[in-house]
């Protein structure tokens, strides 16, 4: 094989990866998108209505700590679609650090493979590779950030139902689960108290959170909490039922999720065993394809091959896909 095909060959072969890990590897059970849209208009709504930013009064206050320069920067919008990805991500720190620490790094390897191989277009490849690198990061680390707060809530719901019992006020009851439990729910509520402590209203306070923590189980235990407020009620009866419906929901997800990896592994062996074949044909006889590599209109089959690759990827994910 010459050069160019060398270079087609390992550059379909990073892109059908890519979208592998990135299209296969996602959670194979999510809730209704249109239930999820009506949850958070309904939350979008206490925001607008109360006037009051998407930010959290504890964020302003950090905000209010930096430079002037910084803080302008902070507010363009990139940066607050950023921002609101490290917040989901459960990273700390602000977007601009991020964003400076990636240039560097991105000029770093960039001027690296150039010294080393004196050849532009791998210069540029490593810089989008690198620039592209944090942001999937980022987001798989929002996912497994969601799944271990999903896992830990209904813990914390039947904590906050125990706290109730015993006479522990409702905002008293969110500071007893930051204290008593770790991880994301621990940091997410101690936020939620926090926030209550500065003045917000009960439903402003958990639209904020369903903003960092955008959660379909959230989302439901707000709701019913802020039902239960205006109509009445016993609340730590209502916490405790939905905690079991949340137990049983995350079992059933568990469920599913073991069922369709047999659907994902078999995605991945079809959809590399193109490419796995037309490198053992290659290296058993390397002139088998000479007469496609000859043929003037032989590059563009592999540009056929590859969108079908593409299209494939895709409709596969769709199939597996299972909402629960």
């Amino acid at each position: 094989m010459d050069n160019q095909i060398i270079m087609i060959f390992v550059g379909a072969v990073f892109v059908t990866a890519f979208l592998m890990s990135q299209v296969l590897i996602m959670p194979s059970m999510s809730s209704s998108k249109a239930d999820r849209q009506r949850l958070k208009q309904r939350f979008e709504q206490a925001l607008s209505g109360q006037g009051v930013g998407q930010q959290s009064i504890v964020k302003v206050r950090a905000l209010d700590k930096l430079p002037p320069f910084i803080r302008r920067i902070e507010s363009l919008p990139v940066m607050n679609s950023l921002s609101v990805l490290l917040e989901q991500a459960g990273r700390q720190g602000f977007a601009y650090k991020f964003v400076l620490f990636n240039i560097l790094v991105t000029l770093a390897v960039s001027s690296f493979i150039w010294i080393i191989f004196h050849h532009l277009l791998w210069a540029l490849v490593a810089a989008v590779f690198t620039l592209v690198v944090p942001i999937v990061w980022l987001k798989k680390q929002r996912t497994k950030y969601l799944d271990e707060f999903e896992e830990q809530l209904p813990e914390a719901l039947e904590m906050m139902s125990r706290s109730l019992r015993t006479g522990y006020p409702f905002v008293q009851s969110l500071k007893i689960i930051a204290t008593e439990m770790e991880g994301p729910v621990s940091k997410e509520f101690g936020v939620t108290y926090e926030e209550l402590n500065y003045g917000r209203e009960i439903d402003v306070a958990f639209a904020l959170m369903i903003e960092r923590v955008p959660s379909m189980s959230l989302s439901a235990m707000a709701t019913a909490i802020l039902i239960q407020r205006e109509t009445g009620g016993n609340l730590s009866e209502v916490l405790l039922n939905i905690s079991g419906v949340l137990r049983s929901r995350f079992k059933l997800q568990r469920t599913v999720k073991t069922l369709s990896a047999e659907g994902v592994f078999s995605a991945w062996v079809l959809c590399g065993i193109p490419f796995f074949m037309f490198l053992m044909f290659n290296l058993i006889d390397p002139h088998h394809f000479d007469a496609l590599y000859e043929h003037p209109e032989g590059y563009k089959l592999f540009y056929v091959i590859g969108g079908l690759e593409m299209i494939a990827i895709f409709w596969i994910r769709k199939i597996i896909t299972i909402d629960v």
